[in-house]
């Protein structure tokens, strides 16, 4: 008989698939995911949220820590309200301030109610002032208003990650806050046994991962078109014809310059010229490139992250923590 954590772990695996697979489709399409895709599938999302708090009787202090996660996150769709628009009178950003404020003084609540019994849980009862010996429910409890605060913690990893340009597109940003929503906690994984990471954390760092398999799939592709011979750029670009370079999401690699000799002449570069002529001027370069007699051209795709973390769930489920894995692996305890 499946028990009631397996169906909410079950139900959240099908939400991030079918969300994180449209918007994998939306990036791969358009190069670009609605805020409107976002907010319609954290609904489902909060839902699973609300039902795990309320079947597991979560204080008011813990509902209110989950607000302000949630109130958080949502400044990555809809902004922030500033006090000149709730001077101007705006009913949405009125309520959504009165929302901020009062998930705000949830988590002070919570961090007054929780924080000792949540360290005496963790053994670092020492670390706080404490007079008594915190009971079972207690630890349990503050156990649950740390993972609404875990919760709120990844959110702050992955925005300082868009912040440094280490997710270099709103949408991956977006994406993975939408992750951390989905899956709070390992649950009934059946595969996660011990963690060191968050789900939302190791998730991203499987996309990474598979991220190695990409030089074996693009040198696999140039091998079958007969484009391998330059192992400098077979393993990370693919020519592609002239005509077929506008229509394409691909960065060009090849650009006409003139040489020493006055002679002009087809330079290669290894990575894609941000903001050059290759992005700003494309159909001119093609232009030259085929009055050099050049049919085809070194491009690199603009792959977007997202696939990498549709691959990235099935090593996810089926193992876990990817940081825990790699421990085992080498004989690390």
């Amino acid at each position: 008989m499946v028990a009631p954590e397996q169906i909410l772990t079950y139900a959240r695996v099908v939400t991030l698939v079918l969300c994180l697979g449209g918007a994998t489709y939306l990036d791969l399409k358009i190069r670009r995911v609605p805020n409107d895709w976002w907010i319609s599938w954290a609904k489902p999302a909060l839902f699973l949220l609300c039902l795990e708090l309320w079947a597991l009787e979560a204080d008011w202090t813990v509902w209110l820590t989950a607000s302000a996660v949630v109130a958080y996150a949502s400044t990555a769709v809809i902004g922030r309200p500033t006090l000149k628009d709730v001077r101007n009178g705006s009913p949405e950003d009125i309520l959504v301030s009165i929302w901020y404020i009062a998930s705000i003084v949830g988590l002070i609540f919570g961090a007054l109610r929780h924080l000792t019994p949540l360290m005496d849980g963790l053994g670092l009862g020492s670390l706080v002032d404490c007079n008594y010996c915190s009971t079972t429910v207690e630890i349990q409890a503050s156990f649950l208003w740390g993972q609404m605060l875990l919760i709120g913690v990844v959110l702050l990893f992955f925005e300082m990650c868009y912040q440094l340009r280490m997710l270099h597109g709103g949408a991956d940003a977006k994406g993975m806050m939408f992750v951390a929503l989905c899956l709070p906690g390992w649950g009934e994984i059946s595969a996660a046994g011990d963690a060191l990471m968050p789900p939302a954390i190791s998730l991203l760092i499987w996309g990474a991962m598979s991220f190695l398999i990409l030089p074996i799939y693009v040198f696999g592709i140039n091998l079958a078109a007969g484009d391998a011979g330059n192992l400098k750029m077979a393993w990370h670009a693919r020519r592609l014809p002239l005509s077929d370079i506008p229509n394409r999401h691909v960065w060009l690699l090849d650009e006409v310059i003139e040489g020493a000799d006055g002679e002009k002449k087809v330079d290669t570069r290894m990575r894609p010229s941000r903001g050059g002529r290759a992005e700003n001027k494309l159909q001119d370069i093609l232009a030259e490139l085929e009055e050099l007699g050049a049919d085809k051209a070194w491009t690199t795709e603009k792959y977007p992250f997202m696939a990498f973390l549709m691959f990235g769930i099935l090593p996810l489920l089926l193992i876990g923590d990817p940081i825990l894995f790699l421990l085992n692996l080498v004989g690390l305890p």
